[in-house]
């Protein structure tokens, strides 16, 4: 799974390591004054690069590099020589402030090598909790979605046998058992797709396709969905030929996938609207808009993982497995090209666009 950057530490953070940083400084020099009998001048930085080492642990580089210019002043002024005085200036002095330097400095940048895998170690766990949270949910939902299919198919099997002889019976049976199978094989197929995807065990045909004539069949597989809940459907495509390279096959897929969405998450006589337009850095964006059920901002990259469902879904009659944008996302990267979703928060409606670079000319 894609991994998220890691969260940057905040303002009132950075001041805390900054403050522990000076404390720690503060606590070497308190404890260097009570080693002073038994030290005298000999290693005036020894019991300071301790405190450089406890600001790399908890703040990394910044905190780090300031313990050690605070540890050389302080060292310096009260262990070496009041201010810059004669004793700083001989030449074992000097050595010693600079090898010191050199220390913290590799302290540093040590502590802020460490600090920097500690986050992703952090955001790896718990992008992996977060996972085995949607598989849990996953294997949840399809049990729940196959057991649906399997009653129905039950009751159908109970009117055929012991009703055999009635014809309408029949007939409604033997229609409950073809939508009841077809909602199966989408669950399947989109289970099978998902393996490939993420295997990366599927090809994608480099070829000129007009992106206008893949939406218009994008909306003749969406069409049967959109009517059914009485959307109001907006189209703005342009009237000239759009070529990208790639999968026609499988960009109509993409953008079915989302027409769906759209419809599956708006309330019956919503609007769903679909625009295509070129930019000027030789690509085109295709956005889905509609004013459905929206989504917190926080939680919209979470979508494009598997396994992951648009808030509501659970009690959606037409909600599945939540593997669409996750097979969309990887098949758009394919072609060279990003998706990104943005929503103005719950009930405001929400807008997927794709972007994908134009065939040369």
């Amino acid at each position: 799974m894609q991994l998220l950057p890691p969260e940057q530490p905040t303002a009132g953070a950075q001041q805390r390591d900054y403050v522990v940083a000076f404390a720690a400084v503060l606590a070497a020099l308190g404890l260097r004054f009570l080693m002073n009998p038994l030290l005298g001048q000999q290693g005036p930085y020894l019991i300071l690069s301790l405190a450089i080492v406890v600001a790399a642990f908890y703040g990394g580089f910044g905190p780090a590099l300031f313990a050690t210019v605070l540890s050389v002043s302080i060292g310096t002024y009260f262990f070496i020589g009041s201010g810059l005085g004669q004793d700083f200036f001989q030449p074992q002095n000097i050595s010693r402030t600079v090898l010191f330097l050199l220390i913290g400095l590799s302290i540093a940048v040590i502590g802020g090598r460490l600090r920097t895998s500690r986050h992703d170690l952090a955001e790896s766990v718990r992008q992996l909790r977060a996972s085995n949270r949607a598989k849990d949910n996953a294997m949840a939902t399809l049990g729940h979605e196959i057991r649906n299919p399997l009653s129905a198919l039950h009751t159908a099997q109970e009117v055929l046998r012991r009703a055999p002889d009635d014809a309408k019976r029949v007939v409604w049976a033997s229609e409950l058992i073809g939508r009841q199978v077809l909602q199966m094989t989408r669950m399947a197929d989109d289970l099978v797709d998902l393996s490939g995807v993420m295997r990366g065990e599927f090809q994608i045909a480099q070829q000129p396709v007009d992106l206008r004539k893949v939406l218009a069949q994008a909306l003749e597989q969406s069409g049967p969905l959109i009517a059914k809940k009485g959307h109001r459907l907006h189209t703005d495509l342009g009237t000239e030929p759009v070529e990208v390279l790639g999968d026609a096959t499988r960009l109509v897929q993409v953008f079915a996938n989302l027409l769906n969405n759209a419809s599956k998450y708006t309330d019956p006589g919503g609007d769903v609207t679909l625009a295509l337009r070129t930019t000027a850095a030789r690509k085109v964006a295709v956005t889905v808009r509609d004013n459905g059920i929206g989504m917190q901002p926080e939680s919209i990259n979470d979508l494009f993982e598997p396994f992951v469902q648009a808030p509501g879904a659970a009690s959606n009659a037409e909600g599945g497995l939540g593997l669409g944008l996750a097979i969309v996302k990887k098949i758009v990267e394919r072609h060279g090209g990003t998706v990104s979703a943005t929503s103005a928060g719950l009930g405001q409606g929400s807008t997927v666009s794709v972007m994908l670079p134009l065939a040369p000319a």
